[in-house]
């Protein structure tokens, strides 16, 4: 049993590993209570020299644990502040701290935590890279980055480094075996005088946060079936990034017919996504990611200039009357250059401006009614035809027809399906045909599928068709082919769609 200097040892040494213990937030001694109550005073004295050593050796791996990123190795908010309130009291002058935020971390941990640290890790060592030798490197968040550009430096100099940081950051990576796009955000605070590096912090978050619906962010309780939609919803995006330069997209054309003319007025081009491993993804499932990505300028002008490509090839081939109808999104609509786009790809493909029809839904065309006002006048008097898509599930209204100089209305397919049968859209289709007349624009019904729909929408007055009666949409020659037989074949209902 132990004696009562032996009580004072085992207790100093008790009391010195339940420090250590407790430093690393660790509450269970009862181990420790065994081991040190069993010994004499030599073996508690040489236990407790060593429980010092290890209590100096844990405060130093534990100071280290908070300052040093597990993943990256970079040093975390606290050093880097440390740092920066440093330098600041050191230094004149205007400072910057850029801020660079991996945004597909927290999704891709979300289903696989692995992938995601390995994208980390690689992500971080390039913006280490790339960080010159006089700034101040370090990770602030799970997903966030700052580099603190020190000295009285050109802020201009510091923004574009901090771009260029940002660029080499963004290029493909291998996450655990896959190759990723990352998606990069930027953002920048310039400290101001006597401001701490907390203050900075704060603000440069600020840059980088993305306002959602409701306010703040609001927690997220990850299912099974939610991690799997997240999954498969970021590897779309992922091969979304790489389908243009892969050459995974075609196009396909649904012909256009005058029937009361007797003749193919042209085709609408549409976007197809034909993935190696994926195979043929729908474009009810790949066109509202390439919006929320932003991606609408990049692929609408492959669009454009893959359409216009094929247009040239129908007037080699004889077919010079046809044209070829591109649809145009509300993002690309705000393009300030979309006019001058357009302008040029016509000239690359020696084509006059008649020879292309584009078609914007009546939603997006009310995006902002005055860009689009402005956009349709310029395009108009260049000589482009304009179509309005969709006519009828919008805003439809007389003063936004008259104000909106268009060619074309196409009637949405809702009021076109089963027309023979509804009473209420035979109306609908009757009063907008008669509408159209009356402002001299074309008519279109989209969305023929029967006989029994084209009957009706000839009987009240309409004569221009699109649809799977008249045709699928079809690969380039098919449709060559299409046209040279002319309307004769378009009363054969072609099947299975593309």
């Amino acid at each position: 049993m132990l004696g009562g200097g032996t009580g004072l040892l085992a207790g100093l040494a008790l009391s010195t590993v339940g420090a250590v213990l407790a430093g690393v937030g660790l509450r269970r001694l009862s181990e420790a209570e065994q081991i040190i109550a069993t010994m004499d005073d030599r073996e508690a004295a040489s236990h407790l020299d060593r429980v010092r050593g290890l209590a100096a050796h844990l405060t130093v791996a534990l100071r280290r644990s908070t300052h040093v990123h597990p993943v990256t190795g970079l040093p975390t908010r606290e050093p880097l502040a440390e740092a920066i309130d440093a330098d600041a009291k050191a230094q004149q002058g205007a400072r910057m701290l850029g801020a660079i935020r991996f945004v597909d971390f927290d999704r891709l941990s979300a289903f696989d935590a692995r992938q995601a640290n390995a994208a980390l890790a690689q992500f971080a060592g390039r913006l280490a890279a790339a960080t010159s030798g006089a700034h101040l490197l370090g990770q602030i968040d799970r997903d966030c980055f700052c580099v603190w550009f020190r000295g009285a430096a050109d802020l201009e100099a510091a923004n574009s480094e901090l771009r260029a940081m940002a660029y080499v950051a963004a290029q493909d990576l291998d996450a655990g075996g896959r190759v990723m796009t990352p998606t990069v955000e930027i953002g920048a605070a310039v400290a101001a005088g006597g401001e701490d590096a907390a203050g900075l912090f704060a603000r440069v978050l600020v840059s980088l946060r993305r306002r959602r619906e409701g306010g703040a962010r609001e927690s997220l309780v990850v299912s099974a079936a939610l991690s799997e939609d997240a999954r498969e919803r970021f590897m779309l995006e992922q091969h979304l990034t790489q389908a243009i330069s892969e050459d995974q997209l075609t196009m396909v054309f649904q012909p256009l017919v005058d029937l009361a003319a007797g003749r193919v007025l042209g085709a609408e081009a549409l976007l197809r996504w034909d993935h190696p491993e994926l195979g043929k993804v729908s474009p009810a499932r790949f066109v509202p990611v390439i919006e929320a990505m932003g991606l609408s300028e990049r692929y609408g002008l492959w669009v454009l200039n893959t359409a216009c490509r094929e247009a040239r090839r129908w007037r080699d081939l004889g077919l010079a009357s046809l044209k070829v109808s591109v649809n145009v999104s509300a993002k690309q609509l705000a393009d300030p250059g979309l006019r001058v786009k357009i302008e040029r790809t016509l000239q690359r493909h020696g084509l006059q401006p008649y020879a292309l029809e584009l078609e914007l839904t009546e939603t997006a065309a009310m995006a902002d009614a005055e860009r689009t006002r402005e956009v349709f006048r310029e395009l108009r008097a260049m000589g482009v035809s304009l179509a309005i898509d969709d006519f009828g599930a919008g805003y439809s209204s007389l003063s936004y027809l008259k104000n909106l100089p268009f060619d074309k209305l196409k009637i949405d397919r809702e009021f076109v399906t089963d027309v023979h049968e509804r009473a209420d859209s035979a109306a609908i289709c009757k009063a907008l045909i008669e509408l159209a007349r009356g402002l001299r624009l074309q008519v279109l019904a989209e969305g023929v599928e029967s006989q029994q729909e084209l009957a009706a929408l000839q009987a009240l007055g309409c004569s221009i068709f699109q649809g799977y009666h008249i045709s699928r949409p079809l690969e380039p020659d098919e449709f060559i082919a299409f046209a040279r037989r002319g309307v004769a074949s378009a009363r054969v209902r072609r099947d299975a769609p593309l």
